[in-house]
C-alpha cells in the first residue's frame, strides 16, 4: 500500500507542471514579460485585462498546493534510500513546504496589484516586481531538496541501489541549472534578467528535468519488491 501512496504522490504532484503552464499562458506571462517595461507599461498590463491575469493566477495559485504531495513522495524516498530516520527527510520536508510558499506567496502580491484599478502606479509596479523577483530569485530551496535527493541517491548502499546513480548526478546538474534564477535581484535586462536565458529558461529546464527525472525514478521503484527500508 505505501508504495501505491507513493505512486499516487508523485503523480498528483506532476499535474503541478502542466498547471503551472497554463496559469502562465492565460495570465500572458508566457514567456514572463521584462522586468524593464516601464511603470505605464505595468500598470496597462495589470488593469486592461484585469480578469484575464488574475485567473491565470488563480491557476497558478491552484497549482502550487499540489507541490505538497511531490514532497511527501520524496521524503519518502529518501526514507527508501538512506535511513528511515535519516534527517535528510526532515530537512526534505521543510523546504518542501517552503516553497510551496515561495510560489503562493507571489502569487497573492501579483493578485493584490490587480484587486483595484485605481491602485497608486507606483505600488502596482512595486507588486510587478516583488513578485517575479521572489518567483525567480528565491531558488535556494529548490537547490537543497535536489542536493537532498542526489546524495540520498548516491549513499543508497544497496547492491541494486533504488535509484540509478546517474539521477543522483542529474541532480547536481539541475540544481546549478536553477541557481542561475538568484542572480536577477541585479539585473533587468539580458540572461540574468528575470525573463533571461539563464534566469528563467535554464531554470525552467532543470527544474523540469529534475522533477521528470525524479519522477520517472520514484514510479520505476515503487513496487513491492523495492519496499525494503534500511535501517542502521
Amino acid at each position: 500500500m505505501t508504495g501505491r501512496h507513493q505512486r499516487l504522490c508523485v503523480w498528483v504532484g506532476l499535474l503541478f507542471l502542466p498547471l503551472f503552464w497554463i496559469g502562465l499562458m492565460v495570465a500572458g506571462w508566457f514567456p514572463p514579460p521584462s522586468p524593464h517595461l516601464t511603470t505605464a507599461e505595468v500598470v496597462e498590463m495589470f488593469t486592461t485585462d484585469r480578469t484575464r491575469l488574475r485567473f491565470g493566477v488563480l491557476i497558478l495559485t491552484s497549482a502550487a498546493p499540489l507541490l505538497a504531495f511531490y514532497g511527501a513522495a520524496l521524503t519518502h524516498q529518501i526514507k527508501r534510500s538512506v535511513d528511515a530516520s535519516s534527517p535528510l527527510a526532515t530537512a526534505q520536508t521543510l523546504v518542501a513546504a517552503c516553497l510551496i510558499l515561495e510560489f503562493i506567496i507571489p502569487q497573492m502580491i501579483w493578485q493584490a496589484g490587480a484587486y483595484r484599478s485605481e491602485r497608486d502606479p507606483e505600488l502596482i509596479r512595486l507588486c510587478y516586481d516583488i513578485g517575479w523577483l521572489m518567483y525567480i530569485g528565491v531558488v535556494g530551496t529548490a537547490i537543497v531538496q535536489m542536493v537532498l535527493c542526489s546524495i540520498a541517491i548516491l549513499q543508497d548502499r544497496r547492491p541494486e541501489p533504488l535509484m540509478p546513480r546517474w539521477i543522483g548526478y542529474l541532480c547536481l546538474w539541475s540544481a546549478v541549472g536553477v541557481a542561475g534564477g538568484s542572480f536577477c535581484v541585479f539585473f533587468q535586462t539580458g540572461p540574468l534578467a528575470w525573463n533571461g536565458l539563464i534566469a528563467f529558461w535554464l531554470l525552467a529546464v532543470a527544474f523540469f528535468a529534475w522533477m521528470v527525472t525524479m519522477s520517472w525514478g520514484m514510479l520505476r521503484c515503487a513496487h513491492p519488491a523495492s519496499t525494503i527500508v534500511i535501517t542502521r
